[in-house]
């Protein structure tokens, strides 16, 4: 269910009205604008003893059309309270009591610009490795202070780390980009977390401006750097599979690239590009994937990278509604709803778990 800049009164009486039971475990996906006061709603849902986690995104989504004011909430249905964890440490002691538990998915929230998000997934694909389906995206906030909190549970408030909610019944989910190769490759030589530091034994940024005037004919500098970063991110190559995008962010003092997900030393990557054109293919690609035949209407997440969405502009809009319209024709009663996130989370089962950046990624539950 979507709510449009709800008071928190109007959030209660939702969850009254949908008669969510103490079994179901509440999911909030909080736009970053929304006037609620986390510490507010926590307390208010704890003193009604609702299960619930959730986090805070630039944006959210109601079928073909987004807000950054408003909130989705879902009721999912589990056994097993919600995990929040910052190191490894802390997971291996709150997991070692599911360990027997056959969870079908773990939908995963994780602060989206913290340098610590691939350890954090490591230690998931440690755990779970493919025996599950993963879904999920970066949390933030883009315009607003993030020590108001960025995820949420029953114990409280976070200013980064990583929340896991498993679950149990049935899902399907998959993901696309399709952003295409414009320069490369080159060798990431010098590397630390989410930083790349050279690029073919060179300072990263000057060989980023370098392809940038030769390519696309910018004159690159400090202060236009995040205007056309944002049109030409990194793909990190993987043989026989597509990019893992990498979204350059922020360019340091010393001339270094900072990066939304780490840039192992030693990767090949190449510069990439993308047309409107060439998304025509990916709703019908994405909602095809996620069908399950015979199955009732099911849940529906999307996972919606805001950096594609300040790409893409006005034509944004051509994408969402391309996905909405080919969920309606399969699923008449199905809901799009999710965020546009700050990294997305996704395996299939088929693949090593990986933050992808300006890529969707959608899941249907049943």
């Amino acid at each position: 269910m979507f709510l449009e800049n709800p008071k928190l009164d109007d959030l209660l009486s939702c969850l009254k009205q949908r008669n969510v039971q103490a079994t179901d475990n509440v999911l909030l996906l909080v736009a970053e604008k929304c006037e609620i006061c986390l510490e507010k709603m926590v307390s208010a849902l704890n003193k009604q003893n609702y299960n619930f986690a959730g986090g805070v995104f630039p944006k959210v989504v109601n079928n073909n059309r987004v807000s950054s004011t408003g909130i989705v909430l879902k009721a999912v249905s589990m056994d097993v309270f919600p995990v929040y964890f910052n190191t490894q440490e802390d997971f291996e002691e709150q997991f070692s009591d599911y360990q027997n538990h056959n969870f079908t998915t773990a939908f995963t929230l994780t602060d989206g610009i913290s340098d610590s998000v691939s350890n954090h997934l490591r230690t998931l694909f440690t755990y779970l490795g493919n025996d599950v389906n993963f879904i999920g995206g970066g949390t933030g906030r883009l315009t607003t202070n993030k020590s108001k909190g960025i995820l949420f549970d029953n114990d409280g408030i976070y200013n980064t780390g990583t929340l896991v909610i498993f679950m149990e019944n049935p899902t399907k989910i998959s993901a696309s980009h399709g952003w295409k190769k414009s320069v490369g490759p080159f060798i990431v030589t010098k590397s630390k977390k989410n930083v790349i530091k050279e690029l073919n034994w060179e300072n990263a940024f000057d060989v980023y401006k370098k392809c940038l005037i030769e390519t696309q004919n910018i004159q690159l500098n400090r202060e236009n750097f995040n205007t056309h970063s944002i049109h030409y991110p990194f793909g990190i190559y993987k043989e026989e599979r597509d990019y893992i995008v990498r979204d350059a962010i922020e360019l340091t003092e010393e001339g270094c690239i900072r990066c939304v997900g780490s840039i192992p030393e030693n990767s090949l990557v190449d510069l990439l590009t993308i047309q409107t054109k060439d998304i025509s293919e990916i709703p019908d690609f994405l909602v095809k994937k996620c069908i399950i035949n015979g199955e009732k209407t099911p849940e529906i997440l999307i996972f919606d990278c805001i950096s594609r969405a300040g790409h893409f502009g006005n034509d944004f809009h051509i994408e969402l509604d391309g996905i909405h319209n080919q969920i309606q024709k399969v699923y008449p009663n199905g809901k799009l709803e999710g965020v546009l996130s700050i990294g997305e989370i996704f395996s299939n089962g088929e693949g090593y778990l990986e933050l992808l950046n300006k890529s969707v990624v959608l899941g249907f539950s049943y």
